[in-house]
């Protein structure tokens, strides 16, 4: 197939080159990048494009997924490409509001299942259409590193503290990590708990209030409630699940 599109989930930092160009859309999270010396992050209302043969480093948040698409060099074979892959250099173009809304429902259809990935790759080609490239050079501000730096910790602590480790003041801290990791510090914080508390579930017998009780929850019920919010099952149901699966 010469253009493949999915919803990836990243856990760590990697670097690689492909022999067909990747657009990046962000459904979660951020990512920062760096194609070969150009650098930037990729975060929400942007989309980002690597052209092929293009070494690049990335480092992505605890939390992001991106609606990628994989264009190989034959895709518009008597066709026009979008401005966005006919410029041989990488890029990182903003997206105005409504078009966003367009491919963050056309990313949440495909990870559900609801659309053909053909069907939904030819409507992001033609959001994509509506875009031109803009440069991708700017580089990442000393700001912008340490924020990243601190939403990297597994263990954050409280906003005031995450800021203070940053050297920013709060306001600030918190304007930057939304810009550059798409979320709240708050937001950020909820994602490595719940991943932490997953693990633990998967991975100990300990009991559900233990465990709530461990990260920090008061209250048992509160835990499940959240935990059913963001996973769609309970805890218990979860542990169950997983282990049917193992």
């Amino acid at each position: 197939m010469s253009i493949q599109l999915e919803i990836r989930s990243y856990r760590g930092a990697d670097r690689h080159s492909h022999d067909y160009a990747q657009i990046l859309l962000p459904m979660q999270g951020a990512m920062r990048l760096d194609v070969e010396g150009h650098r930037s992050v990729v975060s929400s209302n942007c989309v980002a494009v690597i052209p092929r043969d293009h070494a690049h480093d990335f480092e992505p948040t605890a939390d992001c997924s991106m609606l990628i698409l994989d264009v190989e060099a034959n895709a518009f074979a008597g066709e026009a490409a979008p401005a966005l892959l006919r410029d041989p250099a990488p890029s990182l173009t903003r997206v105005e509001p409504w078009l966003w809304r367009m491919f963050r429902q056309l990313g949440a259809e495909v990870e559900a299942g609801a659309c053909r990935a053909g069907d939904a790759a030819r409507m992001a080609l033609a959001g994509l259409q509506l875009l031109e490239p803009q440069t991708f050079s700017r580089p990442l501000s000393r700001a912008e590193g340490r924020v990243l730096e601190v939403a990297h910790e597994t263990r954050p602590g409280s906003v005031s503290q995450m800021a203070k480790a940053a050297g920013l003041g709060q306001s600030r801290f918190h304007e930057l990590f939304r810009a550059t990791t798409g979320q709240s510090p708050r937001q950020a914080q909820l994602t490595l708990l719940f991943d932490e508390a997953a693990d633990r579930l998967v991975t100990t017998a300990l009991p559900i209030s233990e465990i709530a009780y461990g990260l920090g929850y008061q209250n048992a019920s509160s835990f499940n409630r959240q935990f059913k919010r963001r996973f769609g099952l309970t805890p218990s149901e979860f542990r169950a699940a997983t282990r049917r699966g193992g």
